[in-house]
């Protein structure tokens, strides 16, 4: 009975190694912020019809898509794989969600200081949160394979 007790119980830390969030990577995480921004973009120009809440929308998938991003870096197997398939996507996002805030609004990086800080800001949020989340799974992560 005590041996069974010691199979099941986890190490402290190891709670989300068996998550559904193991399972989130950049490419659900990028069709799950762009679909929900795009969905919203959509439904502020067509019912809404207001420009402002088109540009909120477009902002909103780029800053959603980036909160989360590092932070389930933690429970990825592959770092390098995925900061980088996590920062194509990020490029594609901005891209493609500013492109359509300047195409129906016609508010860019130039001339809007809400795209602007928004763009700077998560910009400089991502590259810090990569850095602290690959210093938090080089310190703290079980080397031995079996997770955080």
């Amino acid at each position: 009975m005590e041996n069974l007790d010691e199979q099941n119980l986890r190490k402290p830390g190891e709670m989300f190694t068996a998550s559904i969030l193991k399972k989130a990577n950049p490419n659900y995480q990028f069709l799950f912020a762009f679909g929900l921004s795009i969905t919203f973009i959509l439904i502020s120009k067509f019912v809404l019809k207001s420009d402002e809440m088109v540009m909120y929308s477009g902002c909103f998938g780029v800053v959603f898509y980036v909160m989360f991003n590092p932070w389930l870096a933690l429970l990825a197997e592959g770092n390098k794989k995925y900061i980088i398939i996590s920062l194509i996507f990020y490029a594609v996002i901005v891209v493609v969600l500013y492109g359509l805030i300047y195409l129906w609004t016609g508010k860019f990086v130039d001339n809007s200081m809400e795209v602007r800080i928004t763009l700077i800001t998560t910009t400089f949020y991502l590259i810090v949160a990569y850095g602290m989340m690959m210093a938090l799974k080089y310190l703290f992560v079980d080397q031995s394979g079996v997770g955080l």
